[in-house]
């Protein structure tokens, strides 16, 4: 008996642990992911694992080749109920292989790529009514 009670209690907290955590990263990058492919300058993505891939307006002009590789994942409290959560997310882009490297506040990213608020170093808000990570 005083083993069950042990093992309960050891779930329980489990449970509580889990629950502080928010949302998983895992969402964070897909809801990254799907901003990304939802952007109306883009054609022909793809996502393998953490490599995001498409065609669209390339860095220096004209039409290039993208692959974006998300690099890392941060989801940390807030401190606001309705948006409880901040996820941070890192990732390094490649126009037609060459890598576009930000330079202070400026991604170096063509105004169409970063119009929904993406770019190398982005942030959303999770919004918690809705259960979704929000960019805008």
């Amino acid at each position: 008996m005083k083993r069950t009670i042990g093992i309960l209690a050891v779930l329980v907290s489990a449970a509580v642990v889990v629950a502080a955590c928010g949302p998983p990263v895992s969402d964070l990058r897909d809801s990254f992911a799907q901003q990304l492919s939802a952007n109306k300058f883009i054609k022909d993505f793809h996502r393998s694992g953490d490599d995001l891939t498409f065609t669209g307006p390339g860095a220096d002009g004209g039409v290039a080749k993208w692959r974006v590789h998300i690099d890392s994942v941060l989801v940390e409290q807030n401190g606001d109920p309705a948006q409880p959560y901040k996820g941070t997310v890192k990732s390094s882009w490649f126009s037609d292989d060459k890598p576009v490297l930000p330079r202070g506040r400026d991604s170096h990213l063509p105004i169409e790529l970063i119009a929904n608020g993406l770019g190398q170093e982005c942030w959303a808000l999770w919004q918690q009514a809705e259960k979704r990570w929000s960019w805008e």
